[in-house]
């Protein structure tokens, strides 16, 4: 009778122990190259749209710029101020991930990426974020402050997932 107690207290505290190291795993994204929020109440991964840019030169008197552009005035996934943003992602080249503040005007949003005076050229280097290993082969972006309202853009290997942060 003992044998058989002890033979379930240890099946059933291995059972526990399964149950809680399967929950304590985090969730990896489902597709390569796709960039998702990880939502703060309830840990899913959310895909954040992929939409097109465009580059446009302007050139004035001394300077030339380079302004990525994309269509319309906002993206259509909205997260709100305050919120904690954590953006999940599985890359091979994610150390070349950026993060970008984009403008709003003309119904687009642009960026000048490049500026360029002379032989001088200034390119503007994005949104300051920390970058680790999330998961067993996924990254965590993490912007180093809270972002300001405002429309926003991961670069992902050429890819542009946007989003906006609202009042």
């Amino acid at each position: 009778m003992r044998n058989l107690v002890f033979v379930l207290l240890v099946v059933l505290s291995l059972g526990i122990c399964n149950a809680q190291s399967a929950t304590a795993k985090p969730q990896e994204p489902a597709a390569i190259g796709v960039v998702f929020l990880l939502d703060p109440s309830s840990q899913e991964l959310k895909p954040l749209p992929d939409e097109q840019w465009k580059v446009k030169g302007k050139a004035g008197w001394t300077t030339v710029t380079g302004i990525l552009i994309i269509s319309g005035n906002s993206s259509t996934f909205r997260i709100k101020a305050g919120e904690k943003t954590e953006f999940i992602f599985i890359s091979g080249t994610a150390e070349r991930t950026r993060l970008y503040r984009f403008d709003q005007k003309n119904s687009e949003r642009q960026l000048e990426l490049v500026k360029r005076k002379g032989r001088e050229q200034e390119t503007f280097q994005g949104v300051p974020f920390v970058l680790t290993k999330y998961g067993e082969s996924s990254y965590k972006l993490v912007p180093k402050t809270p972002l300001e309202p405002g429309e926003y853009a991961i670069d992902l290997s050429g890819k542009t997932f946007t989003f906006g942060i609202d009042q």
